[in-house]
């Protein structure tokens, strides 16, 4: 999740940068820059919980049998990023409406271009669940019923072992 963290640091680093300008502040513009910077505390908090705090799961938990490797880790990417943004969705909304009101009040030059922290990670599940329905019916079915898949849980060391990498 070194990427989640590398994004998560830019943010911050942006949002508490926004200073007040020598110019009159409207109650506006303190209140928007105001939002965005508690939106962004929250979702740092939510970031944390839903991405680093998250269970191991082991291989032989998911009953894969024979299955082809790559099928199996097209199907955790796909459950994964599900229950992450199941996870993180009341702070992307909070997030992208105060980024939207935000923007809404200044110049097209100072407009914040920050959705992609929150894009990327809805189309890499709707690029997962391309690939997934892809999948036997029977071996979705078998992937969707797996309990310790429902809620956000550690990817990347999954998907290592899985390929023998760890």
């Amino acid at each position: 999740m070194g990427a989640g963290m590398n994004k998560l640091y830019y943010l911050l680093v942006l949002f508490f940068s926004l200073s007040l300008s020598a110019e009159t502040v409207t109650p506006e513009m303190l209140f928007a820059k105001n939002k965005l910077q508690e939106t962004t505390i929250s979702y740092t908090k939510a970031m944390e919980t839903c991405f680093e705090h998250t269970p191991r799961v082991r291989p032989k938990q998911l009953e894969v049998g024979g299955l082809e490797t790559e099928l199996v880790v097209n199907a955790v990417n796909y459950l994964h990023y599900v229950a992450l943004n199941h996870c993180m969705k009341d702070e992307y909304i909070r997030f992208l409406s105060a980024v939207e009101f935000y923007n809404s009040l200044v110049s097209n030059d100072e407009k914040l271009t920050v959705g992609s922290f929150v894009t990327d990670s809805l189309k890499e599940e709707v690029q997962g669940e391309l690939e997934f329905k892809q999948l036997p019916e029977e071996v979705q079915q078998h992937f969707l019923q797996l309990d310790v898949l429902k809620v956000p849980f550690d990817v990347a060391t999954l998907v290592m072992e899985l390929r023998g990498d760890l």
